[in-house]
């Protein structure tokens, strides 16, 4: 940090105003150059944070809400690793699946699952998986599906680059019993759309109103050769009529014939069935080159063939070619390109003519690099040829001077330097690397770098040792990862060297071509582990093993017109062959037939060849399965005599052989055993060194080898001796041309196990096993190649010869031309495939095509035309007319394309994986991926756009040759959607719904995918309400001024993968699957688990979300069943809820019904408690719903019924919006249905059929078992004749009876009272006493014996009559226990007096007391009837027992409570206590006469009577309450306070114990008025009141009346040294009026003297020194300013008064006389300044 000078860090504030004006500049500057920095950002690098979300995020799924759910459709349906997932949902709510099952043999696989809402109301899955197609394919790709009206599936899919595939299923043809579907039943058609030549890949289907089906689909057959090899997008009609005739009705046709990479289609029908496709095409984007350009002396050729390349030009072959340059220019693809001489060597460039435009752009060859990027206006697109003399090695500047070898050939570091320029290794973009110089890339384009050379990347020579230097490494492995960190594309060239290896095989010395090719690879892919041709395993894990994306070419030569694929050279293999692998290939002669022995079932096998192993004693055991025959097989070298087993047999004996037994070259059966059991084998070498071997085996099969003879010449190309699980590999790389591939195979290898394989480009073709001779051929384009042959064996077993041969192989090498033709060709499709891509759109009447005559059947829609060789659209209007040449006048003919090729983004970022949807309407929907930036790369971040068009607004249209007017057309322009607001969006799909919404449905990923906080999301976009203009929706708006709505959810989020979606979903061709059809509406997907977000591998389940728009629900009520059960004519009320969910509109009217109910129910169904069948439902709110049943009686049913009963309510506006429930009702009688009461009576007996329920017949119910009830329905419940109502025995005797009494009992078995007395006999004490007498006469004690002549103890008591008190008494008791005084009357129910003592009962306190006594005062005295000596405790009955009464005979009339006897003594308080409180002092002389009772608790000191603790509030009795009273330590002191005793009454005497005696907080030493009344107001803290009392409130001896200051400072006195006019004010500090005060401070005060004087002495040297530096400054600032700032907390412009100034300073502890001074001193010098 550089410091300023003090004074202008501490300048006045007008200099603080500038500064800050400066700083405010350059914090101006700095966010503007970070602004502008920020706008390169996004091209930086792909990891980025996430992108602020928009505010509104509703999650559904997961946490679901408004009534949304999830399910799971299919889980772990016995698949694994699923990939590009796609299904339809048809009108039945079926899910139809497909998808790749991913395994070692990929299969495509179908499933159709129902879902709930179908018919059957459950999710099942009625076919599980299935397989679509063959399945011996090696890739799959990209399927696709789509559903008809008749609900049969078209399924469009790729073999992965070689086919396209159509499948036509009937699902209807299969059981969907839920296993796999019979699919050879199910298939319909089969069909392959493309194959052949050409790569292809990504089709797409849709079905139109015939249920035609329209293809799309990418690939690169080009007939004509005009597009290098650029994919194009092709389209096709097929149709299967209801004859079930299949036919092409528009063959393959191309629909984008022009050049550039095109990709990613999709299709959609239109009005009136045409056909709108979009997809991603590289036309419009920007791409820019930098080449590095060898410039030794052996790179003549090449400089004048790459200027013709880039330029146009004549190549050295002497053909004219184009250029790369003018034909992507006319492709619509802006190229920029910069030529760069390594080392500024030129002279190449100079001398060739095809150069010449290059090379006087570029300054005549003079000029280093640009200072400005390429492209800032049209015509700059052209850097030329340019010197470059410094480069980037080391992470330094590496200068280069010019030279015709060594630094001319610095090609590795000149890549680094190149890629650095755009990002440095500090992450800058664009960066900055430490050379003078650096490249300036134009931040839009797609960047590639094109080194070309013969030599090594640091200077190296082409005779590989140098190629192979430290430097090498070094240089290039700083080049790849600069590159991959910039995300630049390196295409290598290697051009053409002298030298090659020596004889005798490509690994006796690696050096020259590849060497260079090999650190070319370790640029473009990745870095290699050693040197090598072979494409490198890059896992991404560091900058190192990420793949730059880049390719490596080799220039055109004639180096391979010495091709040799007949091998007749022997020993070695020639030119463009390598080999590799455990053991190599070699070229060998011709084999023989032969014969081979294989062994069958090897129990045990050990030993080998020599010193392989090398052992002295070997051994194993293996058992003998019974009833076979083992063979013991032995094997020797010429060493026979080192050899001897032993056998151990399984009864323990041992046979023992040895060299007598075999010979020198032994090969056959030693000996065979039969019998079964454990065998052990020990085989030995006396020498050591093997050589020898034993197999134990159940026979052996010999083999004939045809052996090998070749059908040109005598030699072939032989897999070398590998063991298990080991590979061979043999590779030819070169360019070729168009052509086939062929070669003879002779296979001798273990059947099924292992196989030659044969690739092209890493492409498995074919593969061969067993024993097998043959020719392969296969076609190839013109390009560069790598053809592999692979032998692999698997993990055991050799059989065979275990080897394959290859011969006569054959391959259409390109000549020099064709070779220069492959370069362009490879750089075209490298660059047009890496550039950023727009979307594009065309319509296409296929219909209109159909109904022309002149076209023949399953003709293609484009043709070539014969005289330019240029493919042809059939472009135009649906109708046209045209003159027929046949005489017939005019005619109409169709158009095949209505609106042709038309972009619809148009920026320099990227736009991919398009999806097309057309409305009911004809509106065309449009939804893509767009890059967020300015990235060319798919892998940067990415969000949806969204456009829509109406074709309607741009009239009749006519074909539309150059494109759709979009300003005319487009309705919605490119626009973001807003909830696309995360890294990255992918694979969206746009859908309608029949209340006019438009639904888009997409991916959301964040980056990092191995991170534990990554997730992908499945969103949710819906779009309504048009803003309408005029009945119109304008033209040219954004999506949200185009629509009022626009609302997204989050269905779904997982931290694994959805439908194989996660970060950028590019690996996934996967959309959800979607159903909106109001008001329902379903998303579907996959994931490793629908209710958790974790990864499960052994796990895929599908899952389906789903909500109901307009949705209503129907509940039962709490505590009510939704099953009922009722008996014959049962009935319920069953009460509901429908609640309103979400009602658009608000509110709706619904109505209600009841269905399912049999014959005889009665079922009514309504709203509120009349039944109403309509009721208004409002959103969030609901409505009681109330179902009536009464059940059938028992005369119409006769059986247990069960039934559904549903109710349903429909919306009377919107009949799709319905809701139900359902409630099972049973029928149930609880007897037999063959008695219909259930009373236990079968019906046929039962008098009462269908009488009362709920009874069962028994003795007690139902006496007579007639079935009638007793109770309620029997009038004669014992059939005798009378009535229940006159039968005293209603359920008596059933015989014969006799009943003279006629009382409906029978005398003799159950009449109870024989006399009729009323009493039944067995009570009856005369049961034969006189008759009928209970209702005349009286049986007090109803013995049953007449009290008048029969009973002499009435009331049947211990006491006769004529003894009893109360002879009709209470009866029922005999013992004298009831009768304490013996007089007949019972105690408790008649004595009044029981011990008879003349107190009643009632008023007895003993009432069972002692007896033979009255009671009277002198032996009761309180008359309670318990005698005073026997019984009375409490004599006087004051409730204080006699023992405890100080008043025992007191008193009577009372009883002893606090509130009368406050001591609980027995003595009344009023009227006999005189101590109440029994504290010893009487009443009258006791100020507390209820003090607490006890003496142990009383203290009292002052003798008052009142307790000191509880009671006493003037401890001392002088008058002062306690609270008030400072002064109570002697209770005994006797004195009262008064005003004259005690003058603030505190309770302090004030003559002995008070010190301030006013208590104004004056101590009386010190209080001038020591007996004030009031103090409000004392200044000087005397004791006086100001205002009453004191006349000088400040106490500086002025009186208030002469002093300017009364309310001065205090603590002083005035007098003539500090206050000289003795006004009451202090001179030094409040007065501001004395003249002369600092003199007189001064002369006061001499330390004060010397301060001021030695200031005044500095101030004068300072203004000197001022002046004479005054010359040179143009201002003058003092320190003081410094001082003040550091005072206040802002800045002002304004100084403070002096009196303000005085005071801060003394603050900062300024003694008042110094900081007065400094002030003045200030001022004057300030004065004197100005």
């Amino acid at each position: 940090m550089v410091r300023q000078p003090a004074q202008d860090r501490y300048s006045p504030p007008t200099r603080h105003v500038r500064n800050e004006s400066t700083r405010k500049k350059q914090l101006t500057l700095f966010l503007s150059f970070v602004m502008v920095a920020s706008l390169f950002a996004p091209s930086m690098s792909t990891d980025l944070s996430f992108l602020e979300p928009v505010e509104s995020r509703h999650d559904t799924a997961n946490n679901t809400l408004n009534g949304s759910s999830t399910q799971t459709l299919m889980s772990n349906l016995n698949t694994s690793n699923p990939v590009e997932v796609t299904g339809v949902m048809d009108n039945m709510s079926r899910v139809h699946l497909v998808w790749i099952e991913n395994g070692s043999q990929p299969r495509l696989q179908y499933a159709l699952i129902q879902t709930n809402y179908g018919p059957l109301g459950v999710d099942t899955v009625l076919i599980s998986n299935t397989l679509i197609g063959y399945n011996n394919s090696t890739a799959i790709s990209s399927p696709s599906l789509v559903v008809d009206s008749n609900n049969r599936v078209h399924i469009v899919w790729a073999i992965t680059d070689l086919e396209i595939l159509y499948t036509l299923i009937d699902p209807s043809l299969d059981d969907r019993d839920g296993d796999a579907g019979d699919i050879a039943n199910m298939t319909l058609v089969s069909h392959t759309v493309a194959d052949g030549t050409g790569v292809r890949d990504d089709p797409d289907i849709a079905i139109d109103s015939y249920n035609g089906a329209h293809v799309v689909w990418v690939d690169t057959y080009d007939p004509q050769g005009l597009y290098f090899g650029t994919p194009l997008i092709y389209y096709t009609m097929l149709t299967y009529d209801i004859n079930g005739t299949f036919e092409i009705q528009i063959n393959s046709s191309i629909i984008t014939p022009a050049l550039g990479w095109k990709g990613n289609p999709a299709v959609s029908m239109g009005a009136n069935n045409t056909v709108i496709i979009v997809w991603e095409d590289t036309r419009g984007s920007l791409v820019e080159y930098v080449g590095l350009l060898d410039s030794s002396g052996s790179m003549t050729s090449e400089w004048e063939d790459m200027c013709a390349v880039f330029y146009g030009g004549n190549l050295t072959s002497g053909l004219t070619f184009t250029g790369i340059k003018p034909m992507l220019e006319q492709a619509s693809i802006t190229v920029l390109e910069t030529l760069y001489a390594i080392s500024g060597n030129t002279w190449h460039a100079d001398e060739h003519k095809n150069c010449e435009d290059g090379y006087e752009m570029g300054g005549n060859g003079t000029e280093g690099p640009r200072a400005t990027h390429l492209g800032q206006n049209t015509s700059d697109t052209t850097g030329g040829i340019r010197t470059l003399d410094a480069v980037m090695f080391n992470n330094s500047s590496l200068s280069i001077p010019s030279d015709w070898g060594y630094n001319s050939e610095m090609w590795g570091p000149g890549s680094t330097w190149a890629c650095l320029s755009w990002r440095d290794n500090s992450a800058m973009t664009p960066g900055n690397p430490a050379t003078a110089a650096d490249h300036k890339w134009n931040p839009n384009a797609t960047k590639l770098i094109i080194p070309v050379s013969d030599e090594g990347p640091y200077g190296g020579s082409g005779n590989g040792n140098q190629a192979q230097e430290p430097d090498d490494y070094q240089s290039i492995t700083e080049a790849h990862e600069a590159c991959v960190n910039a995300g630049i594309i390196p295409v290598a060239l290697a051009g053409s060297t002298w030298w090659w290896p020596a004889v005798g095989g490509p690994h006796a010395d690696i050096g020259g071509s590849e060497a260079v090719r090999s650190h070319m690879l370790d640029l473009v892919q990745c870095i290699g582990n050693n040197t090598s041709l072979s494409d490198r395993d890059c896992d991404g894990s560091s900058a190192n093993s990420t793949d730059a994306g880049g390719a490596v070419f080799l220039y055109p030569s004639d180096e391979m017109s010495n091709y040799l694929g007949t091998f007749e050279a022997g020993t070695f293999f020639t030119n463009g062959w390598r080999t590799s692998g455990a053991e190599e290939w070699n070229v060998v002669p011709d084999t023989a037939p032969s014969v081979s022995t294989v062994f069958n079932n090897v129990l045990c096998a050990i030993g080998g060849t020599t010193g392989n192993p090398s052992f002295t004693s070997l051994s194993c055991n293996y058992t003998h399965p019974a009833n076979t025959t083992v063979d013991l097989s032995v094997t020797a070298d010429n060493w026979a005599s080192e050899f001897s087993m032993d056998v151990i047999l399984p009864n323990g004996t041992v046979d023992s052989f040895n060299s007598s037994d075999i010979w020198n070259w032994y090969d056959d059966v030693l000996v065979n055993y039969t019998v079964a059991g454990n065998y052990t084998i020990y085989l030995n070498d006396t020498w050591g060194d093997g050589g020898t071997s034993v197999t134990a085996h159940n026979g052996s099969t010999t083999v004939y080898h045809p052996g090998w003879h070749s059908l040109e010449g005598c030699w072939s190309a032989m897999s070398g001796d590998i063991s298990d699980n080991e590979e061979s590999v043999l590779e030819f790389e070169g360019t070729t041309a168009n052509g086939t591939v062929s070669f003879l195979y002779n296979i001798s290898t273990e059947t099924g196990f292992d196989f030659l394989h044969f690739y092209i480009d890493g492409v498995l073709l074919a593969s061969w096993s067993g024993i097998e001779t043959g020719n392969y051929s296969t076609p190839v384009t013109l390009g560069q190649h790598t053809f592999t042959w692979k032998y692999a064996k698997d993990a055991t077993t050799s059989s065979n010869h275990d080897a394959v041969w290859i011969d006569n192989v054959n391959i259409p090498m390109a000549n020099y031309t064709e070779e220069v033709e492959a370069l362009v060709q490879s750089i075209i499709q490298l660059t047009t495939s890496a550039g950023a891509t727009e979307t594009w759109l065309t319509v296409l009447n296929p219909y209109s095509w159909l109904g022309n005559t002149n076209r023949g059947p399953s003709d293609p829609a484009t043709w070539i035309d014969p005289v330019t060789g240029q493919y042809v659209e059939d472009i135009g209007p649906s109708l046209d007319y045209v003159w027929q040449e046949d005489g017939g006048g005019w005619g109409t003919v169709g158009h095949f394309v209505l609106v042709n090729d038309t972009r619809l983004t148009n920026d320099h970022g990227w736009s991919s994986n398009p999806d097309v949807n057309v409305d009911e309407n004809g509106n065309i929907h449009v939804v893509w991926v767009d890059g967020r930036s300015t990235i060319p790369s798919k892998t940067g971040p990415s969000q949806l756009h969204y456009m829509q068009i109406d074709l309607d607004r741009a009239g009749l249209l006519d074909g539309e040759a150059d494109g759709l007017d979009l300003s005319q057309t487009v309705v919605v322009t490119d626009s973001a959607v807003i909830g696309s607001d995360m890294t990255w969006g992918s694979n969206p799909r746009v859908d309608f719904d029949n209340d006019g919404s438009i639904h888009i449905t997409w991916f959301e990923s964040t980056p990092h995918t191995d991170d534990e906080n990554s997730r992908v999301e499945l969103r949710w976009t819906r779009i309504l309400s048009p803003q309408i203009v005029d009945g119109e929706m304008p033209l040219g708006r954004t999506i949200e001024q185009a629509y009022g709505v626009i609302n997204t959810r989050i269905i779904t989020t997982s931290n694994d993968n959805l439908m194989g979606v996660f970060g950028t979903g590019l690996d996934s061709n996967s959309q959800p699957i979607v159903n909106f059809d109001w008001p329902d509406r379903e998303i579907i997907w996959t994931t490793s688990d629908c209710s958790d977000d974790s990864s499960s591998e052994d796990r895929w389940d599908l899952c389906m979300w789903s909500e109901n728009v307009y949705d209503m629900a129907i509940e039962m009520e709490t505590g009510q069943s939704d099953e009922i059960v009722l008996g014959p004519s049962g009935s319920t009320n069953v009460e509901m809820i429908l609640r309103g969910i979400r009602i658009p509109g608000g509110s709706d009217i619904v109505i209600t019904d009841a269905s399912g109910a049999p014959e005889n129910w009665f079922v009514d169904v309504g709203f509120s408690e009349s039944y109403q069948s309509t009721t208004t439902l409002i959103e969030g709110t609901t409505s009681e719903l109330y179902l009536f049943l009464r059940a059938p009686n028992l005369q119409q049913v006769n059986e247990d019924q069960t039934f559904l009963l549903t109710v349903t309510v429909t919306s009377s506006t919107k009949a799709e919006a319905t809701t139900g429930k359902t409630i099972m009702v049973n029928l149930v009688n609880e007897a037999d249905w063959a008695d219909d009461d259930g009373d236990g009576v079968i019906d046929d007996y039962d008098d009462c059929q269908f009488g009362d329920t709920g009874w069962t017949s028994d003795v007690d119910t139902d006496h007579d078992s007639d079935g009638c009830r007793d109770a309620t329905e029997d009038l004669n419940d014992d059939n005798d004749a009378y009535p229940d109502a006159y039968d005293s025995c209603p359920s008596g005797y059933m015989g014969e009876h006799v009943d003279l009494d006629t009382d409906g009992c029978d005398d003799l078995h159950e009449d109870p009272d024989t006399d009729g007395d009323g009493v039944e006999n067995h009570l009856d004490l005369c049961p034969n006493g006189a008759q009928y007498w209970g209702s005349v006469f009286e049986d007090h004690d109803g013995d049953g014996c007449r009290d008048a002549d029969e009973d002499d103890n009435d009331d049947n008591d211990p006491y006769p009559d004529a003894e009893d008190d109360c002879p009709e008494g209470a009866v029922g008791w005999s013992s004298a226990a009831f009768d304490h005084d013996g007089d007949g009357c019972h105690d408790l129910q008649e004595d009044e007096d029981d011990d008879n003592d003349d107190v009643s009962d009632d008023d007895d306190l003993c009432p069972l007391g002692m007896t033979l006594w009255f009671s009277e005062p002198a032996s009761d005295y309180d008359n309670d009837g318990c005698h005073d000596v026997a019984e009375d405790m409490d004599i006087d009955n004051d409730g204080v027992l006699d023992e405890f009464d100080q008043c025992p005979r007191g008193m009577l009339g009372w009883t002893s409570t606090p509130l009368n006897d406050w001591d609980s003594d027995g003595c009344n308080d009023a009227h006999e206590d005189s101590d109440d409180d029994g504290d010893g002092k009487s009443d009258s002389e006791d100020d507390c006469i209820r003090s607490a009772v006890g003496p142990d608790s009383h203290t009292d000191n002052d003798g008052d009577g009142c307790d000191d603790y509880t009671e006493d509030n003037d401890l001392d009795n002088d008058g002062i309450a306690s609270v008030f009273d400072n002064c109570e330590g002697d209770p005994t002191a006797g004195w009262i306070s008064t005003i004259s005793a005690d003058f603030d009454g505190d309770g302090c005497e004030d003559a002995t114990e008070d010190w301030d005696d006013d208590g104004d907080g004056i101590l009386d030493v010190d209080d001038k008025c020591q007996t004030s009344m009031t103090v409000n107001s004392d200044f000087d803290r005397d004791g006086c009141d100001d205002e009453t009392e004191d006349w000088d409130d400040d106490g500086d001896g002025v009186p208030d009346s002469a002093d300017s200051c009364p309310l001065g400072m205090i603590n002083w006195n005035s007098d003539s040294d500090n206050d000289i006019d003795g006004d009451g004010c202090m001179d030094s500090i409040e007065d501001n009026h004395v003249s002369g005060k600092v003199l007189h401070t001064l002369r006061s005060n001499a330390f004060m003297t010397l301060i001021i004087g030695s200031l005044t002495v500095l101030m004068l040297a300072g203004m000197v020194l001022s002046t004479r530096r005054g010359r040179g400054r143009s201002d003058f600032a003092d320190q003081t300013w410094s001082v003040e700032e550091s005072m206040h907390s802002d800045s002002s412009l304004t100084p403070e008064t002096p009196e303000k100034q005085v005071r801060d300073l003394s603050d900062l502890g300024y003694s008042p006389e110094v900081a007065k001074a400094i002030v003045e001193n200030e001022e004057r010098a300030r004065r004197d300044r100005n």
